[in-house]
């Protein structure tokens, strides 16, 4: 079972070499939010109706799957999303806001991708949400504006906070077991969010980069002055400054140790530098991160961390 998993210490006997050696681009001179400025900068009003409307109904066993959709300030368009929850009706749920990937090629690249975990895990007594975002349109990253980086982030990330709100909502849904799982965009938001949020208290991070920077220059078309100004605003909420002020929250980072986008030294700085407790485990995987295993291993953390049977 155990021979995809690396040992941890194979990983943690590199993290003094990358602690010393730090990527030029990343050691620009970036000034992190306030406390005050986060609070600021991801404000939106809670009180503001969540206008939930059902689209559609599927019964798995034991287990409902919602279709179902709900607003957000910034958002043009109703938030598609699955709430997933056990039949029967209780009163000490525990919940999970599910974030996915981007890959466009991918059947995966939305809320789908989540929805036969989030099956087993209502099997558990949880009630979770699987939500879209700006990157489930396939054709997002190539016509989004680099100039909207920033304002799209800020908004992406109070949706997903909306999607707590949602959550919270369900009956039965104890706001003292809430957890939230991303993968690749949905692990890079999810720490953004972790900096404003504190209604969360496990996170499971999965193949996510720690700076904005990393990937969004992937289609660049900015120089000079414009670069640097691009860098200085995006890199103030990146994923690595955000997580950094967390607190009372936990953390279990999922990596592929054949995963082109985020080579493992750049997993060690991440995972440094989020707080305690915290857990990291590498996979022979690549990006899409679809080995059984790793969902094994989530699963039985998350079943820690909320208390489940």
């Amino acid at each position: 079972m155990r021979k995809i998993l690396k040992p941890l210490l194979a990983t943690f006997s590199f993290l003094l070499v990358f602690i010393l050696l730090a990527d030029p681009l990343l050691a620009q001179d970036t000034k992190p939010l306030s406390p005050k400025e986060i609070a600021t900068v991801f404000d939106y009003d809670p009180t503001t109706p969540l206008d939930i409307n059902d689209v559609g109904k599927e019964t798995r066993g034991n287990v409902i799957i919602r279709d179902i959709t709900f607003s957000s300030p910034g958002t043009e368009q109703p938030i598609s999303a699955y709430l997933i929850a056990p039949a029967a009706s209780g009163t000490d749920y525990a919940g999970v806001l599910y974030v996915h990937w981007y890959e466009p090629k991918a059947k995966t690249s939305n809320r789908t991708q989540f929805v036969d975990e989030a099956v087993k895990m209502a099997e558990k007594g949880t009630v979770s949400l699987l939500v879209s975002t700006m990157w489930s349109d396939p054709k997002w990253f190539n016509v989004r504006k680099q100039d909207g980086d920033y304002q799209d982030a800020v908004n992406q990330v109070i949706a997903l906070r909306r999607g707590l709100d949602v959550l919270l909502a369900q009956p039965g849904v104890n706001p003292k077991r809430i957890a939230y799982v991303g993968h690749d965009f949905g692990a890079m938001y999810g720490s953004v969010m972790a900096g404003a949020e504190n209604r969360v208290q496990s996170y499971v991070l999965i193949a996510g980069t720690p700076s904005f920077y990393d990937w969004f220059v992937f289609n660049n078309a900015l120089a000079g002055d414009e670069l640097t100004a691009y860098q200085a605003k995006i890199g103030s909420i990146d994923p690595i400054q955000m997580i950094k002020t967390v607190k009372d929250a936990g953390f279990f980072f999922q990596f592929g140790e054949v995963d082109g986008y985020v080579p493992r030294e750049t997993a060690v700085e991440f995972y440094m530098a989020a707080p305690d407790p915290k857990r990291i485990a590498t996979y022979t995987s690549d990006h899409d991160m679809e080995h059984d295993i790793i969902q094994t291993d989530r699963m039985a953390w998350l079943t820690e961390r909320l208390n489940l049977k």
